[in-house]
């Protein structure tokens, strides 16, 4: 059961699948909470002007307004840029575990999760380019052809960088697009409805409705809720959250790999990768947990976002804030236990030098807010939630300075030994990235689905059988009948709906063998539908293959492409490493395969539902728009001219009111 891990219900026992889409696309479609959106609105636009002034004087001053000198080369860029990209690699880790599992709970937390690890790469991405000192030739990191005939560096970790950057951005576009599909398809219906609505009533925004609806329907890319679509869909998902969990873990190691190349003490504890996945994740549900309960509080969507599900986000932090001490304690332990002089040097730098204030700011963030909500009453209160993310993310951000900074200012030569203080453009630098940050959420809050409407859906499916089982009394109580339609008119084929799944895949697997070289059937519904696949004869389909070649293809290719310009095309030594340094190769390839295979499976996507396909005959059935929202359709297309309809129709209304009778037939015209 749903219900059984936590105490208190996941959803609420009287929702419907009508009214959570109701709930949720209310938002976009008619902006409630307008007044505070545009104050926030304003806020974000503020900082937003901050980074765009600051980032006009960097490219006439230089990276040097950041207060960088010779020694500390990476400073408040460097930490923004690793803060930015852990909260990317938390909420990317943390949607693509909770889809893998299978969590019921997941559809309140997995799309805003999934927003932020997009934006949050968005942001972390300007930074590796901005720090360059000539940022507009950013594309040298990159292979291309060029009339110099020159490669990148491969065994450079800038151009790691630059291919996780690249990467990262590809999967989390990705994840986001394909779970917002079926809920694009949603919305386009919904403000299809209405625009009609103020098309007859004349409304003086009505045009504004009609461009909404053209262009959900233009971005749901043709979306119709296919049984065929769903299976593809949720392989497509669950894959590229697949991928993108072991790029977050590659990229997280790679970073400790990064600085475990240099010679800087403090650098090279086999613990570090580890601490370094686990604040990243730590970090990325802080964040999740300050903007998930921003949402409940302003669009009011307790019933979607209820306490159980606040539960489970404080026993996230609490477990994440137990890890992050465990690893804080066993780092410093085996560092005053087994380390050398400079290491334990860098320690007690770390906690009595001139940065103590930020070492200290990072541990006791990170370790001490996470402990109130051992608390069941703590865990269940937004305000505490909001408050103990807002703390772990201002921790996170310390650790990363603390890591860079320390070991920077004081290496193995004393005459190479620089003082380093925060200035003030590397703050406001930051402080811009947020509002970029912040603009771009906002503007995804107005106008699109903050919460999953397909996992809700599920979710109430599961929870509450009860909303399905009284549509299902209502049709057995109406007669279906076939409408009549015009003779002349051309046949496509027959329709019907039903309340629930189980009464389709009932119906489908009634008339499955009716001439089946002569009809095309194919179901519809806002939710997958596992068990109208027998029937389709669709179970065999698989999109592994596809993500499985283009991750190989990718990978290898990639790897032979380092390969050959290291060794034999673009011979340079660097950094004292071999020619054939393949380890060097390694972090660069295994991103570039997660991204290759995550192209394979949106394209398969695409491909094998013939997407996008703007118009398609289905659309045309009466009533069809509920196929998106509470109804369930079986479709017999006519394949040739001994298209028997009227067999289809009396099979269908034959069938007892318990097992697949319909609500309504209908012959569809082309």
């Amino acid at each position: 059961m749903a219900g059984s891990v936590t105490g208190g219900p996941l959803i609420r026992p009287d929702e419907t699948l009508q009214g959570i889409g109701g709930t949720v696309t209310a938002i976009p479609l008619t902006h409630p909470g307008n007044r505070r959106w545009w104050v926030a609105f304003a806020g974000a636009a503020l900082l937003l002007g901050l980074f765009l002034l600051t980032l006009g004087y960097l490219l006439a001053a230089g990276p040097g307004i950041w207060g960088n000198n010779n020694a500390v080369v990476w400073a408040l860029d460097i930490a923004s840029y690793d803060w930015w990209i852990g909260v990317a690699s938390g909420s990317l880790l943390v949607s693509g575990i909770l889809l893998l599992l299978g969590a019921e709970w997941r559809g309140a937390v997995n799309r805003v999760a999934e927003t932020l690890a997009l934006l949050a790469t968005a942001a972390a991405g300007l930074y590796p380019i901005i720090h360059l000192g000539r940022p507009w030739f950013f594309f040298w990191n990159l292979p291309y052809p060029n009339t110099y005939d020159l490669w990148p560096q491969f065994r450079s970790p800038l151009l790691w960088d630059a291919i996780d950057i690249v990467s990262f951005l590809v999967i989390c576009v990705s994840l986001w697009f394909i779970g917002l599909l079926p809920d694009l398809a949603t919305l386009r219906d919904r403000a299809h409805v209405e625009a009609m609505r103020q098309l007859d009533a004349k409304a003086p925004t009505r045009k504004v409705a009609l461009l909404r609806a053209q262009i959900y329907g233009i971005v749901a890319s043709g979306w119709r809720g296919s049984a065929a679509h769903w299976q593809i869909w949720v392989q497509a998902y669950r894959t590229v959250a697949l991928l993108g969990v072991l790029l977050v873990v590659s990229v997280q190691t790679g970073a400790s790999v990064m600085l475990a190349g240099s010679l800087m003490p403090g650098w090279h504890s086999t613990l570090v990768p580890v601490s370094f996945l686990v604040n990243a994740v730590y970090s990325g549900v802080g964040v999740t947990a300050v903007i998930v309960m921003l949402i409940r509080l302003v669009y009011g969507l307790d019933a979607l976002v209820t306490r159980r599900h606040l539960d489970v986000l404080g026993r996230l932090l609490l477990c994440l804030g137990c890890a992050s001490a465990y690893c804080y304690a066993a780092e410093y332990f085996d560092t005053f236990l087994n380390g050398d002089a400079q290491a334990r040097g860098v320690l007690a730098r770390r906690l009595t030098g001139d940065h103590a204030l930020v070492s200290w700011t990072a541990i006791l963030c990170l370790v001490l807010p996470a402990q109130i909500l051992w608390s069941a009453r703590a865990r269940t209160a937004p305000l505490a939630l909001a408050a103990v993310g807002l703390l772990v993310a201002i921790g996170a951000y310390a650790d990363h300075v603390m890591v860079l900074v320390v070991t920077l200012t004081q290496d193995f030569l004393p005459s190479s030994r620089l003082p380093y203080g925060v200035d003030i453009w590397g703050i406001a630098t930051f402080a811009g990235s947020v509002g970029l940050f912040l603009t771009l959420l906002l503007l995804f809050l107005r106008y699109l689905p903050a919460v999953s409407i397909v996992e809700s859906r599920r979710l109430a499916l599961a929870e509450a059988p009860a909303v399905q089982e009284a549509a299902r009394q209502a049709a057995s109580r109406a007669a279906a009948r076939p409408e009549e339609n015009p003779a002349s008119a051309p046949l496509w084929g027959v329709s019907a709906s039903f309340a629930s799944q189980g009464d389709l895949a009932a119906a489908l697997q009634a008339v499955s063998g009716i001439n089946p070289d002569h009809v095309h059937l194919d179901g519809h519904g806002p939710v997958p539908m596992p068990r109208t696949l027998r029937p389709l004869g669709l179970e065999g389909r698989s999109i592994l293959p596809y993500a499985l070649a283009g991750a190989l293809l990718g990978g290898a290719g990639f790897f032979g492409m380092c390969l050959y310009a290291t060794a034999y095309d673009y011979v340079f030594l660097i950094g004292g490493r071999p020619r054939l340094s393949w380890p060097s190769f390694v972090v660069p390839s295994i991103s570039f395969a997660m991204m290759a295979g995550c192209i394979a499976i949106h394209l398969a996507l695409l491909v094998l539902n013939r997407l996008p396909r703007l118009n398609h005959p289905a659309f045309n059935i009466p009533g069809f728009l509920r196929a998106s929202d509470d109804r369930f359709f079986l479709t017999a297309e006519a394949r040739d001219d001994r298209f028997d309809a009227a067999r289809i129709e009396r099979r269908l209304a034959g069938l007892p009111a318990e097992a697949g009778r319909p609500l309504e037939i209908r012959r569809i015209p082309r």
